[in-house]
């Protein structure tokens, strides 16, 4: 009887701790966000390994938490300013992992239909980008990336930007950039 408690403690606990092993490294690892495509899944990985510790990937943030209106507008005028963004989002934005300031956003062009449609978006995309000064990175979908180019790409990508800074510009859409994004 003994032999038999003995053998019912031992493997009680080893049951516990390969249960405390799974839910240990389950906290470790990212568990894939169900929203995103298999395409972005497989390109989130990538782009994180890219730009690095130093930098945090956010994926499908609306433009309304990366975009404010001016703040010396009207009510109204900020209300008109912030209408065109509200129901928009970026598939990634890239921030400072200190500071949590924006420091790109990343579009990743996998629209196979409707290409006019998505033509239209992709120009207002950009345009709002150039307005705010905000660099943007676009990436064509691949099977596989190659990660030296995006880090290249991303590289120049941000450097263009402090290169050609947009001092003095008048904002077309009354918009800047938030100094630090914080997720909701």
């Amino acid at each position: 009887m003994d032999d038999k408690l003995w053998i019912y403690i031992a493997s009680g606990a080893a049951v516990f701790v390969l249960l405390l092993v799974v839910i240990i490294r389950a906290k470790k690892s990212k568990v894939p966000d169900a929203s995103l495509s298999h395409t972005e899944r497989m390109f989130t990985s990538v782009l994180e390994k890219a730009v690095g510790g130093q930098y945090q990937v956010h994926c499908k943030v609306p433009m309304p938490e990366v975009l404010q209106a001016l703040p010396e507008q009207s009510d109204r005028a900020k209300s008109k300013a912030l209408k065109p963004i509200r129901n928009r989002q970026f598939d990634y934005i890239v921030c400072d992992a200190s500071t949590n300031s924006v420091i790109c956003a990343v579009e990743l062009d996998d629209h196979a239909f409707d290409k006019k449609r998505f033509k239209k978006q992709d120009l207002f995309l950009e345009d709002i980008c150039q307005d705010v000064n905000l660099p943007l990175l676009r990436v064509a979908p691949q099977n596989g990336y190659n990660l030296v180019e995006i880090i290249e790409r991303f590289e120049r990508t941000i450097s263009s930007a402090l290169t050609t800074g947009a001092v003095g510009q008048q904002a077309k859409h009354r918009l800047s950039v938030v100094e630090q994004y914080l997720p909701s």
